[in-house]
């Protein structure tokens, strides 16, 4: 089956028009489930640091 320029455009365009939607909200999706992590192992994995002035004081 041989396909004339104007048709594959309108398969393309009709293809977009179907699927991008989800392509769209799965994108977003894993953009936010990323963001998350990220920011939990920026807080979770921190811990505060310990000076060496902060042990002189403490005896």
């Amino acid at each position: 089956m041989q396909h004339t320029a104007a048709a594959w455009l309108f398969d393309t365009a009709l293809a977009l028009r179907v699927f991008g939607p989800d392509v769209v909200r799965g994108c977003r999706w894993l953009l936010t489930a990323g963001v998350r992590i990220g920011i939990t192992q920026l807080t979770g994995a921190r811990t505060p640091v310990r000076s060496a002035e902060s042990d002189q004081e403490a005896s």
